[in-house]
């Protein structure tokens, strides 16, 4: 099942078509599913040269080399009928290489049909040409074809006495809507070709180089589709089913498949930031690219943010710019030669830049990606030395770089997070010298992130870390490393993060809580409760409230601001046993057995942006609680419309347990809650 499938399938559901087309036959169809086999005709394709390879549904050609002959199919001789014929091709051009073909229909460079990617090495320009022994050519009608887009061109040949008229056009791969379309008359037409050879990305001429390219389907018709025909074909896509009744085509697009397994997105205020040594997104054993693979592994694990090394993104290997379209994530790269760093996003940056770092083979570099709440970085550090540095003291020179190149965004006040393969062991030099200003957050014993593809041993030298003026500033509430010897010889890792809403963002002015014979203060102001994502104040200062266990009062008095009015209506948890809240209407609400009921303080009209300190008074002789307001020098009591002061607890219990803020993301709502609890009182904040 091929990635884009999925996409199509959504666009055009099944698209049917019934126009006459006498004699329309499907001739060949060669879908790449893992073999070169033609499903219709029966003359299987040939690879030719070393850079071919297939994968993901697709056969792609030109990863590392595209010199003339080095990388192309062969689809066969004689492949098309001389009066009427039709060729379509689902393809991504992914890399410009001066001259290469999309398909070259031809037996030597006097006699020949062909599209070419580009007109040279202009992206904006392409041409269709022919000679037979006279040239005609046509230039710039469906240019340009993007790097790392995928496209659906058809072809059709339709003889005219001697001649050929061919005409050829561009369509939307997911709504088969015409993009754009181009003619010719051939003089004398490929009727007139002795033995013509159809190649896939590859051109007569050997000054030419062959196409850098990935093919998704290619299919043969004797006869001319019409119009409306390729424009269902195209929409229904490749792996479509075709009929044929009385020569007219029909195409279905396949059934969607079953969406893949991928992990949940993380709530707001949190995210999945993961980083992966890629290796080129290539397998050396089998010669094979795996960028789909390599894809499919993100894709799956649903990172927020993701720190890719030994990434290229030049015209001959453009796996940043795959993976991004692959993934539907953003893409911020840099790198020169064999060495890049990438970092892919759901969000885009409000900024970026690179960094060059020392290095003894290899050039070295630093990516940052700056986001509205965070700064996120990627490196690769040195693994080789050379005559005059060794690995271990270019990798020591860098990090102070590193350090240099991430201090400013101290200013920002965004935690600065720094992932990659940094080609040291926990216990080494360069871990203890990063950890000057960095906390590792992903694991350092009991996993391994470099393999080397194999199914045992390995090592620890990939990271995610955090710069440590923030690190009391988020909670990492899981981390993690995923064995994969498939996709790469690293591993990737993974780090799920939360980040401490700034104080201001809050809204509390003062905690504390009164009872009988102690005053407690909450120092420091926020902890983090790592299960329920709850920001907890007092976390080192446990109030057990003694007497008020045994029948007596509890009192409890909170500062705070309601941000904004909910757009929502909250129901507290099944431990909750009082709670108040501005309320959707706009008044202070207070939760009884009964649900949430309106309470009203003379003199006090409910506002946001306005600092209000609440007394909750819990009264365990009788089972109640009563909540006042501070105004004017005193409290007020918050009194129900029926003049009600007092709402009952639901159950006994020992001790206050909560007050939290919650809501839709702008902590709108202040809520009480109470219950027993072993260990005494706590004030959290949600």
């Amino acid at each position: 099942m091929k990635r884009n499938m999925t996409m199509r399938v959504a666009a055009c559901a099944v698209a049917f078509v019934a126009i006459s087309a006498f004699g329309t036959e499907l001739t060949h169809r060669w879908s790449f599913n893992g073999d070169y086999s033609d499903s219709a005709g029966g003359t299987d394709a040939v690879k030719c040269g070393t850079y071919v390879s297939l994968y993901g549904g697709k056969v792609h050609m030109g990863y590392g080399n595209c010199n003339w002959g080095t990388g192309y199919v062969d689809l066969g001789t004689n492949m098309l009928d001389t009066t009427a014929a039709t060729i379509e091709i689902w393809a991504r051009h992914d890399g410009v290489k001066s001259w290469s073909r999309i398909f070259d229909y031809g037996a030597d460079n006097a006699h020949y049909f062909t599209l070419c990617w580009t007109y040279g090495t202009n992206l904006n320009k392409d041409r269709a040409g022919a000679k037979n022994p006279g040239e005609t050519a046509t230039d710039g009608t469906t240019s340009p074809y993007e790097i790392g887009t995928d496209y659906y061109i058809a072809v059709t040949f339709e003889r005219q006495g001697e001649a050929t008229l061919v005409k050829w056009q561009r369509r939307d791969v997911k709504t088969g809507e015409l993009q754009k379309s181009g003619s010719m008359t051939m003089p004398d037409g490929i009727q007139k070709i002795v033995d013509p050879v159809l190649y896939l990305g590859h051109s007569q001429y050997a000054s030419d180089r062959d196409a850098l390219a990935a093919y998704d389907e290619v299919r043969i018709w004797r006869g001319v589709l019409t119009d409306a025909q390729l424009a269902a074909s195209a929409a229904a896509g490749p792996d479509a089913a075709i009929s044929i009744a009385d020569g007219t085509p029909q195409f279905a697009a396949p059934e969607p498949a079953e969406p893949p397994a991928q992990r949940a997105s993380m709530p707001d205020g949190a995210f999945r930031l993961m980083t992966y040594n890629i290796n080129y997104a290539y397998d050396a054993a089998t010669q094979t690219i795996i960028e789909d693979r390599i894809a499919d592994r993100i894709i799956a694990e649903n990172p927020d943010f993701c720190c890719l090394n030994e990434i290229r993104d030049s015209e001959g290997h453009p796996e940043a710019t795959v993976l991004a379209k692959l993934t539907g994530m953003h893409k911020t790269f840099y790198g020169e030669g064999s060495q890049g760093n990438c970092v892919l996003s759901k969000e885009e940056p409000v900024s970026w830049k690179w960094t060059a770092l020392s290095h003894a083979g290899y050039k070295r570099f630093l990516v940052v990606a700056e986001f509205d709440k965070a700064v996120i970085a990627a490196t690769h550090l040195e693994q080789a030395g050379n005559d005059t540095i060794t690995a271990h003291d270019a990798r020591m020179a860098s990090i102070p770089e590193i350090r240099e190149s991430l201090a400013q965004y101290a200013e920002s006040g965004k935690p600065v997070f720094l992932g990659g393969d940094w080609n040291a062991g926990p216990g080494s030099d360069e871990i203890a010298l990063m950890k000057e200003f960095m906390t590792i957050i992903s694991p350092t014993n009991g996993v391994r992130t470099y393999h080397g593809r194999n199914a045992t041993g390995g090592s620890i030298i990939d990271y995610i870390a955090v710069d440590t003026a923030h690190a009391d500033d988020i909670y990492t509430a899981s981390a993690y490393v995923i064995d994969d010897i498939a996709a790469s010889d690293h591993n990737p890792v993974f780090a799920e993060i939360y980040l401490r809403p700034a104080a201001s963002m809050l809204g509390w002015i003062d905690e504390s809580f009164l009872t009988t014979g102690r005053t407690g203060a909450w120092s420091p102001a926020v902890a983090w409760d790592a299960g329920s994502w709850t920001a907890e104040l007092a976390g080192e200062n446990v109030f057990t409230p003694g007497s008020a266990s045994g029948g007596n009062v509890a009192t409890v008095e909170v500062t705070a601001a309601f941000d904004a009015v909910p757009q929502e209506t909250a129901t507290p948890g099944g431990s909750a046993q009082c709670a108040l809240w501005l309320g959707t209407n706009g008044n202070f609400q207070v939760w009884t057995t009964d649900g949430w009921v309106d309470v009203a303080a003379d003199g006090v009209t409910p506002q946001t942006g306005v600092e209000y300190t609440f007394r909750f008074v819990f009264d365990y002789r009788y089972g109640t609680y009563s909540v006042s307001v501070f105004h004017n020098g005193t409290y007020i009591p918050l009194v129900q419309s029926v003049n009600r002061t007092h709402f009952p607890l639901a159950v006994q219990a020992s001790c206050v347990s909560r007050v939290k803020f919650t809501g839709d993301g702008a902590f709108t709502s202040l809520l009480g809650e109470w219950a027993e609890k072993a260990n005494g009182m706590r004030i959290l904040l949600r």
